[in-house]
This record gives C-alpha cells, structure tokens and sequence, in this order.
C-alpha cells in the first residue's frame, strides 16, 4: 500500500507535490507535501493565496521555495497569525515586505519574526532600535547580526541594563570594545583600583615551630 505521508515529504517529483495540494486539504499529506522544498512555488503560492491560517498555509509560508511576491502579499494582509509570522521569518521573503511590517511600528510576533529574519534590511532594523524602546521587536532587532555595529554601539552606550542592550551585547556584529564598555558602565565589571588591593595590616611573620626548632637542633648536634 502507498504511503501517503512519506511520499509527500520524501518525493522531488513536482507533480506529484503540486497534485496533492490542489486537492485542497488541511491534512497531514497536504501539511507534509507544503513544508518539502521540491514543491514548485506556484503550487505554494496557490495554497497562500487562498487566504487561510492553517497548517497546511503555515506550512507553506515557512517553505524557502515559496515565491516572495506570494509570501509578500500574505504579510501586507496585515494579520499577527501563524501564517503572517512564518511568512515574516522566511528567508525568502523580499526586503521591502519585511522593512513594511517593521515600518508599521508595532510590537506582535509577526514584527519580531521580521526583526530577527537576516534579509531584513539594516537601515530598517536601527530605524527600530532608535526608537529607545525596550520591547520585544527591539530586542530581536538587537540580536539580529544583520544590525550595523555602529547602530549596536549607540544602543549599549546608553549604559542601560535592560533587555535590549543585553541582546545587543551578545550580537556576534557588536565590537569587542563597545561590548567591554557596557559591562563597565554598568557595573558588570570594575576598573582596577590599586588602592584597593593595598593590605590593611602588614604581613605577620610566621610563627616559629617549637618541634621543627627541635629537629634543627638534634640534626645539628649530628
């Protein structure tokens, strides 16, 4: 007997892959048939545009062969669903659908998805960290290696420890330098103080051992 399941995640045959999601089904064949990659992007894009926020939608909008102009046009829908966030994380998606959910300065997941998605561009992402905020999408636009390094050290030399410079702190982008001066302003680390490595008494000489004495002794009379 054929099994359904297997083959739609396993085949890279097109056809068979685009067959089975234009039966239009929200089952575990047609979930599995929108997350294989050799599924053609018109199938996919077929299946976005009916507009739904099941798995078999979800599914297709986190598949890098899905189409940008088709995962575009899910995110201009200007829903917080998960067919919106998986659309937002997609590495497929253009540039300019991630820099519009951004630019709609709003805090949902499908912003913090395109806050942490490597395609979105850089003047977007320090468009949302000069905002000042300490929210989610800030920190994801913190943590995201895509963020200049210049935008990552205005963020920790405002010497704050709250959520977004910890993120920008340990961004692999950040420069050793700017990293080592947020731990100092805020405390993480000290200056070294010499004054404060000067001991308070002198040091006391060690007190004479009255048997090792002995032993000195009975070894010199030898």
């Amino acid at each position: 007997m054929l099994n359904w399941y297997k083959l739609a995640t396993t085949t890279k045959d097109p056809k068979i892959l685009a067959d089975i999601l234009r039966r239009g089904n929200d089952d575990y064949v047609s979930w599995n048939a929108a997350s294989n990659p050799s599924t053609p992007p018109d199938a996919l894009a077929e299946v976005l545009r009916r507009g739904n926020n099941d798995e078999v939608s979800q599914n297709a909008a986190e598949n890098s062969s899905s189409p940008p102009d088709a995962l575009a046009e899910v995110l201009r829908r200007g829903n917080d669903d998960g067919v919106s966030q998986n659309a937002a994380s997609n590495p497929s998606t253009s540039p300019d659908a991630l820099a519009e959910v951004l630019r709609r300065g709003n805090d949902d997941e499908v912003s913090q998805y395109a806050a942490s998605n490597p395609s979105t561009p850089p003047d977007v992402l320090a468009e949302v960290l000069r905002r000042g905020n300490d929210d989610g999408v800030s920190q994801c636009a913190a943590e995201n290696p895509s963020t200049p390094s210049d935008v990552l050290a205005e963020v920790l030399r405002r010497g704050k420890d709250d959520g977004v410079s910890q993120c920008a702190a340990f961004n692999p982008s950040s420069l050793p330098f700017d990293v080592y001066k947020w731990y100092e302003s805020t405390g993480k680390i000290t200056k070294f103080d010499p004054t404060k490595h000067i001991l308070d008494k002198p040091i006391e000489e060690p007190k004479e051992d009255p048997d090792l004495k002995r032993l000195e002794e009975l070894a010199l009379e030898k």
